[in-house]
């Protein structure tokens, strides 16, 4: 009887939370595409299900993003480097740990050798992001304030697609974003640009390490709490434990 009462007490209470965010494969990845979630998403599923929760995770832009996460449309923004949205409420736990760097075509003689020499290139960057670099935040914070700037803001949906086009179209000299996601989207860029052979990008150098952690409406203060509740320490174990390693290998990801 116990066990029956226990069965109902959590069939009860469990819940469904509205969570999004943009696809930044391997991280997050549209299974239309790719045929699966993201690590993360598979994280943030499984750390639920301990409490017999789960979520509906809907693709948006970026920006569309934090906004539905602000206003409390939505509950929570699944992966973002604190200092994009300070606004927002987080727990204590890191999911993944970001590496920003530069990326330029092979026949492009240009390398980040100190501070400030990104202001010798055309950049390409994604609209919104923040790169856990101070200095270089606020050059782009004032760069999207200069007609003809020097850095193009890509917004929207294919981010990353659009990104990659950029480069390999000598539109940009260079572009910058996390190095587990550039080289897995040059993985299936190839096929859907029609571009034979794949066009290779190489790293022009290392800007920064970043630390994605999940952030969770304002609005939804109660909802808050209990997500870090659950959240927190699964993510801690997973990497306190080693068992982090279960959900990366699937994407071809080595800590």
């Amino acid at each position: 009887m116990t066990a029956l009462l226990l069965f109902f007490s959590n069939y009860v209470y469990s819940e469904e939370f509205e969570f999004v965010d943009s696809v930044f494969c391997p991280f997050i990845c549209d299974p239309k595409v790719d045929g699966k979630e993201g690590f993360i998403i598979d994280i943030l599923r499984d750390a639920l299900a301990t409490k017999n929760h789960t979520f509906n995770f809907t693709i948006v832009p970026y920006k569309r993003a934090l906004s539905m996460v602000r206003s409390g449309k939505a509950h929570a923004l699944p992966a973002i480097y604190f200092e994009d949205a300070p606004d927002l409420i987080v727990g204590k736990s890191v999911i993944a740990i970001g590496n920003n760097h530069f990326f330029v075509r092979p026949d492009f003689d240009w390398k980040y050798t100190s501070e400030d020499s990104w202001e010798e290139v055309s950049l390409g960057v994604i609209d919104g992001y923040t790169y856990s670099h101070q200095k270089f935040d606020q050059y782009l914070a004032k760069q999207k304030t200069i007609p003809n700037s020097k850095v193009m803001f890509i917004s929207g949906t294919n981010t990353y697609e659009r990104l990659l086009t950029l480069l390999t179209t000598k539109r940009v000299d260079a572009i910058l974003d996390d190095n587990a996601y550039i080289q897995y989207q040059m993985n299936g860029f190839s096929n859907k640009t029609n571009l034979h052979p794949l066009p290779q990008v190489m790293s022009a150098g290392a800007l920064s390490k970043g630390q994605h952690v999940v952030a969770y409406s304002p609005k939804h203060l109660e909802i808050a709490e209990t997500l870090i509740e659950i959240i927190d320490p699964f993510v801690i174990d997973l990497y306190a434990t080693g068992k982090i390693k279960t959900y990366l290998s699937p994407y071809g990801i080595t800590e």
